[in-house]
């Protein structure tokens, strides 16, 4: 074997074994945000249409300042994505085939997805 052959044969497997390396390597635990059963859970993705009707929504009604709603972004945020797929599975009785965003998980454990029936619990909810 020529020196060619040799260093490509060395190169070659260390590449092999870097990439064995790093993809047996065990991932470190994904950190789950802070999750409160008392009070309205919103999970969104950035870019997601039917987020954005949601968003737009909120932005104009009168009782935005009125409950308290944890916001969690789901499509760039592994432990958001984890979280809501555990909630949803825990809550609201739905498989990963099933999840989709906007969902609202109410304090009452009812669970909302879909603009326009997120939209309009928000809307009937009544205030002192």
């Amino acid at each position: 074997m020529n020196k060619v052959g040799i260093i490509i044969a060395s190169i070659t497997v260390l590449i092999i074994g870097a990439g064995a390396y790093f993809l047996t390597k065990p991932k470190p635990p994904i950190e789950l945000p802070q999750y409160n059963e008392s009070e309205y859970n919103y999970f969104w993705g950035n870019g997601c249409p039917h987020c954005a009707v949601v968003a737009e929504f909120m932005d104009s009604w009168e009782g935005k300042d009125k409950i308290n709603l944890n916001k969690f972004e789901v499509w760039y945020d592994d432990g958001n994505a984890e979280l809501m797929n555990q909630k949803a599975e825990q809550v609201c009785k739905l498989s990963k085939n099933e999840l989709a965003v906007p969902l609202l998980i109410t304090p009452d454990g009812v669970c909302l997805k879909g603009d326009e029936p997120v939209i309009e619990y928000f809307k009937e909810l009544k205030f002192e």
